[in-house]
């Protein structure tokens, strides 16, 4: 399971895996881990268990331990550290960021699906609002699913309640969460790798 080491300026705070292997020599790597044994087999799908198996061996290399406790809202954090935690994953590629504040992650293969569902996540404040491109509007989508992800809020709505707006900095986005209740503004920073396009939170605080 080799760590992707592309040449971008990923922040050392995230952590990629691509997936060669199949799920029993992912679990391989854990040593008889009784627990996580249980765990995989409530998946079906090989695809879903080598994804489960890869984000948790990150979290196990980062953490010293794989296993990860959840909030009302499904957020998960590390069961034996006080970091922030988000986890993605599309396809072959998974990802975990980690911080000491509130952080996000998402990774999403370039597909034209995108087009067909830009009406549910997009609004005309959103700066590719007028495009019709999957690479632009993949950018939002994964956009906005990492601020989602920040707090995983059900009450918090992709098209509803968050703009993203251009910087004035190379590959960073600004993420506008606006709610009747609360505003908070995030960076985000935007890579491409192969025919993915991976977002994270970037310098917050």
């Amino acid at each position: 399971m080799p760590i992707l080491n592309k040449d971008i300026s990923i922040q050392n705070n995230v952590k990629l895996w691509e997936i060669t292997e199949s799920w029993t020599e992912l679990i391989d790597l854990f040593e008889n881990d009784a627990e996580i044994n249980t765990v995989i087999q409530n998946f079906q799908s090989e695809s879903r268990k080598q994804q489960f198996l890869a984000s948790r061996r990150l979290l196990k290399l980062e953490f010293g331990n794989w296993k990860t406790l959840y909030n009302p809202n499904g957020k998960p954090h590390p069961i034996s550290n006080s970091s922030e935690i988000s986890i993605t994953h599309d396809k072959r590629i998974v990802g975990i960021i980690k911080s000491m504040n509130p952080c996000g992650i998402d990774i999403q293969e370039i597909t034209p699906k995108v087009i067909r569902v830009k009406s549910k996540f997009i609004n005309e404040n959103d700066f590719y609002f007028q495009s019709e491109e999957e690479k632009d509007l993949t950018v939002i989508w994964c956009a906005k699913e990492t601020l989602y992800k920040i707090n995983g809020d059900p009450n918090i709505f992709f098209k509803e309640h968050m703009v993203i707006e251009r910087s004035n900095q190379e590959n960073i986005l600004i993420g506008k969460i606006i709610h009747p209740e609360f505003r908070k503004d995030y960076k985000l920073k935007v890579h491409f790798i192969e025919n993915y396009c991976l977002v994270y939170t970037f310098d917050n605080t």
